[in-house]
């Protein structure tokens, strides 16, 4: 039986997302079920529907409403629309344990979730708990521009995406 890692790609630089979608397509080329739930990104949809083509093995899933290209990772926010996004995360979080419970996939992508530890829709803990319940054969790839100290010592690999120029 194959067993699974977990990974991290964190940073302030570009290509986290792109780099984690890569080893999915990777993981279909070998035949393993990917699923991917992306948290926090709003402006990915033309990536979102080349990926959707590749059904039923790349399956991704959003559960934050589209604001009209509002970036709520770095607009300030009110109380009411603060209360709408912990709700669609919580929501996108729930099925992230569901999945990882059930096993029923070899890799799940979850893209964005450090941003939700960081901005504090989600504990790191309860991150922590989803990588603890994972079946041995599942990959777990976490993204998202921090990496929380506990985390790093729950991964296998750890990557840093930097801009340098």
């Amino acid at each position: 039986m194959r067993q699974g890692q977990i990974s991290v790609y964190y940073g302030a630089g570009k290509g986290k997302t792109a780099v984690a979608v890569g080893r999915g397509m990777r993981a279909i080329g070998e035949n393993l079920r990917v699923v991917m739930i992306q948290f926090l990104d709003y402006h990915n949809s033309k990536e979102i529907a080349l990926l959707k083509k590749l059904e039923p093995d790349f399956r991704i899933f959003r559960f934050e409403k589209d604001r009209d290209g509002m970036d709520v990772r770095d607009a300030k926010i009110d109380e009411a629309l603060h209360k709408e996004i912990f709700g669609e995360i919580r929501n996108a979080f729930n099925f992230a344990k569901k999945i990882a419970d059930t096993g029923e996939c070899e890799m799940l992508l979850l893209d964005g979730i450090l941003e939700c530890v960081e901005k504090g829709y989600l504990q790191e803990s309860e991150l922590e708990e989803i990588l603890e319940r994972r079946p041995e054969y599942m990959d777990i790839i976490l993204t998202g521009t921090i990496l929380p100290e506990g985390l790093s010592e729950k991964a296998e690999s750890i990557y840093q995406i930097k801009t340098e120029k």
